[in-house]
């Protein structure tokens, strides 16, 4: 009876000792089980607001696809900070997804540049076409309050119609890829400065536009690409 009971005592330890080791995960493998669940809430967060939010008109649908795509980064960086060098499947399809909406962004800003040059020039020539005022205090008060009125509506104008949308598709640009946008970003960061020589300078007007079609270029070829 007794060794019996010792063996039956040998068996049940070694039951023990074979669960222990299956039940029991290395640390880096805890950290990976964490760091998967944790990635996949965000995947799947951003992948929710795609399905959800993106109607299929881009500057309405341009902050919620500049969320999901700040999710993914933090998706991305969940990784990174677990030290963990895998690649993630549904991240990377996450990851294209999003790209799928980077030709839209470069043709929607060369848009935009391209109307901010025309809202310019349009400005400039209603301020060269004013009458000419006689030289008396009165009428010139006038003029001068007729200018400052159009310069107010043209400001106003100019940053509701590109400006602000322009800024919102450079930061979207530069979730995706800093150094690939960085020309068409660089170029949204001084429009301000390059309307200003074309208020000052009407024949930069050309050059300016010239420059922005050149940038294009690469949306438009990219797109092309895309549809073969």
């Amino acid at each position: 009876m007794t060794g019996r009971l010792c063996i039956i005592s040998i068996i049940v330890t070694f039951l023990i000792i074979g669960c222990s080791k299956q039940a029991g995960l290395t640390e880096s493998q805890i950290r990976l089980s964490e760091a998967k669940k944790a990635q996949a809430v965000l995947i799947e967060k951003a992948n929710i607001i795609l399905d959800t939010k993106v109607k299929g008109i881009f500057l309405e649908d341009l902050n919620h696809i500049s969320y999901a795509s700040e999710i993914a980064l933090r998706a991305k960086q969940v990784f990174i900070d677990a030290k963990i060098n895998l690649k993630s499947e549904s991240l990377a399809a996450l990851d294209n997804r999003i790209g799928s909406y980077v030709n839209s962004a470069g043709l929607t800003a060369v848009k935009l540049l391209y109307q901010s040059v025309d809202m310019t020039i349009s400005f400039k020539k209603d301020i060269e076409d004013m009458p000419l005022q006689p030289l008396t205090s009165n009428s010139t008060s006038t003029s001068d309050g007729m200018v400052k009125f159009l310069a107010k509506q043209y400001s106003v104008d100019i940053k509701s119609c590109c400006i602000s949308d322009l800024k919102d598709i450079a930061i979207f640009l530069s979730q995706v890829d800093e150094l690939e946008h960085y020309p068409l970003r660089k170029m949204i960061a001084n429009v301000e400065v390059r309307l200003s020589s074309v208020l000052r300078h009407h024949e930069t007007a050309k050059k300016y536009q010239n420059e922005i079609n050149a940038i294009g270029e690469q949306y438009k070829n990219t797109q092309s690409a895309n549809k073969r």
